[in-house]
């Protein structure tokens, strides 16, 4: 029997907030998956798969075996049939889920998952930096290491070896972060427009990278809906279909220092996405929308190389060009990505969805019709991209030596 193809159905999310005022990650998680389940037109019992994500159930804070994962079969008072994932996509709720969901999908053992993720845990323990910028490893602990130092190293080693310019970081910021001021729904909505300059200028936080090249700290959450392609022409939004995608880990991610070469000596294999693309039998230039992973400025340069967008080394020019922007070749982490839309902690379910969300032509904007459809494509003003149809989204860890996107199209 052939695989039966796949498609997304629902997505759905919360505010995305800096202030949770008492909300845990359950009821943020409980909230998107209803939201997306309605989004689709199903029902609670028509989810058969299950690929959670939270921070605590509320009064049992971080609870010991597997209760934290497990209560959801209660909690939604329906079996689940389906419950796996990897974790080199936040936790496994993202790209590494919809592919695995794919799978079982196509494969029949299943015929709707749910993917879906509620953080509400943002406030440091340290004004410093959020908790999970540190990994308690005695290779790093004594060193005091975090995420945004070990990524600054590793962009430093980009601008040694190919020229890389504050610049070019600084202008992959300024467009993200414009796409954000757009976005009515992102944290850091109406906060811009903002220069190269102005990035450039602001407080440094490892150098290179100053705070607007890093992601922010927020609540929220986010929950999507895959199906069959078959059921999903009996629903009423768009069909979105799964035409493949790729996954590859290189390293324990942010545990170890992200390396631009393989700590053997070579560099690291693009194998993987090349086979992802033949799956899907498309080309780079087949991409209308490029949704990429943004924790900091400089993974998007190096996103751009490892997903063969441009060779090593072409990165920053390319982004200079304006490749991002919405009149761009690729418009690129549209809804404002994680410097500008929102990171909680594990948002790696949040690139896709705003890749469905630009492929139906449902994104908020400052279009006063875009609530309908209208929109005027006019930068600076609009973030829909004209005629979208096939989308690039990837959700990763350090995007140095593997990471993984899937690759999404309008039927």
């Amino acid at each position: 029997m052939a695989p039966r193809e796949v498609a997304i159905v629902g997505v759905a999310t919360t505010e995305q907030t800096r202030q949770s005022n008492g909300r845990f990650g359950a009821s943020y998680a409980l909230e998107a998956l209803k939201s997306a389940i309605d989004d689709a037109g199903l029902a609670r019992e028509d989810i058969q798969g299950l690929y959670p994500r939270i921070d605590q159930w509320p009064l049992i804070g971080d609870p010991g075996g597997n209760y934290r994962d497990t209560n959801w079969a209660a909690q939604l008072g329906i079996p689940i049939r389906w419950f796996t994932g990897a974790v080199n996509s936040g936790a496994g709720t993202g790209v590494s889920a919809i592919l695995d969901a794919s799978a079982a999908i196509g494969a029949g053992y299943i015929d709707t998952a749910a993917i879906v993720l509620g953080m509400a845990a943002s406030t440091p323990s340290s004004s410093r930096t959020a908790a999970w910028t540190t990994q308690p490893n005695p290779w790093n602990e004594w060193t005091g290491t975090y995420t945004a130092a070990q990524f600054a190293l590793a962009a430093r080693r980009h601008m040694h070896l190919y020229g890389t310019t504050p610049e070019q970081l600084a202008r992959v910021s300024a467009t993200i972060r414009n796409y954000g001021h757009l976005n009515p729904d992102a944290v850091m909505r109406g906060r811009g427009p903002y220069s190269v300059s102005d990035v450039l200028e602001a407080p440094m936080i490892a150098e290179p990278l100053t705070r607007l090249m890093c992601a922010q700290v927020n609540d929220g959450g986010v929950a999507m809906v895959l199906s069959t392609v078959e059921r999903a022409r009996d629903l009423a939004k768009p069909v979105i279909r799964v035409l493949g995608g790729a996954d590859q880990l290189s390293y324990p991610a942010y545990a170890e220092p992200p390396l631009l070469e393989h700590a053997l000596g070579h560099e690291f294999s693009r194998q993987w996405v090349d086979d992802g693309l033949s799956m899907a039998g498309v080309t780079h230039d087949d991409f209308d929308v490029v949704e990429l992973y943004d924790g900091f400025a400089s993974w998007i340069v190096m996103q751009f190389e490892l997903f063969g967008f441009c060779e090593r080394g072409e990165g920053g020019p390319l982004v200079e060009s304006g490749v991002m922007e919405l009149s761009g070749r690729w418009p690129t982490c549209t809804d404002g990505g994680c410097q500008s839309y929102s990171h909680m902690g594990a948002p790696a379910l949040l690139r896709p969805v705003e890749a469905v969300r630009q492929l139906r032509g449902e994104t908020p904007d400052a279009c006063p019709g875009w609530a309908s459809g209208e929109h005027s494509h006019e930068p600076g003003r609009c973030r829909q991209v004209r005629d979208a149809r096939i989308a690039f989204a990837a959700s990763m860890g350090p995007p140095t030596g593997g990471g993984n996107f899937a690759i999404l199209a309008l039927d």
